[in-house]
């Protein structure tokens, strides 16, 4: 069962195309649990679908409309499950060992918004060195779960966290907790284990 998802004007910015790639990514991810936030998608896209057609035409590119056309021809496709999403995120990436229990897969390097995407993956009862953040931060729990100062999270659930967060989030017990993280902007590190690891995840 989910219990946390992302704000409505995170999937509105995801409707709209409007937010930067990788936090999209992580809406995706949560998409492929969440019926609920799917509708929510439907309704941004169908929205912005009548700003569309309000607005006032401009000249097409070359080939835009074959282009369009073409992709209308493509079956659709349904959201991937959960175990699918995690199967193809790690698929030919490479775990780095930022500490005991803690592995990171980096899956995007920061874009033009200052934005990078990872996979986390948290022992049991390990948690990550208290850290802050200078900006926007959304998170999937693929597999497993943990629990930081905002409150506990599960497979499928998403947390956001802006600026003012100051977090050091702990694994379930169980089994490992897998997570695909969007960071805007960079950490802030306390103490001296977080600033030894931030030159490894803070690139």
């Amino acid at each position: 069962m989910i219990r946390s998802h992302p704000a409505d004007t995170t999937l509105f910015a995801c409707a709209a195309g409007t937010l930067p790639a990788p936090h999209a990514t992580v809406v995706a991810a949560h998409l492929a649990y969440c019926s609920r936030c799917r509708g929510i998608i439907e309704t941004g896209e169908a929205v912005a679908g009548e700003f569309l057609e309000a607005a006032e035409p401009k000249p097409l590119s070359d080939g835009a409309l074959q282009r369009a056309l073409a992709r209308l021809d493509q079956p659709h496709a349904e959201p991937p499950r959960p175990a699918a999403t995690l199967a193809g995120l790690t698929q030919g990436g490479r775990w780095y060992w930022l500490g005991p229990g803690i592995r990171l897969m980096p899956l995007a390097r920061r874009d033009a918004t200052q934005t990078r995407l990872d996979l986390i993956r948290i022992a049991p009862g390990v948690a990550v060195p208290s850290h802050g953040h200078k900006s926007f931060e959304s998170t999937c729990v693929l597999q497993g779960g943990f629990a930081d100062q905002t409150g506990e999270y599960h497979e499928g659930d998403v947390a956001e966290g802006d600026a003012p967060l100051e977090h050091a989030p702990r694994a379930l017990p169980g089994g490992d907790c897998i997570c695909l993280i969007a960071t805007t902007g960079r950490l802030k590190a306390h103490g001296w284990v977080a600033r030894l690891l931030q030159p490894l995840i803070d690139v």
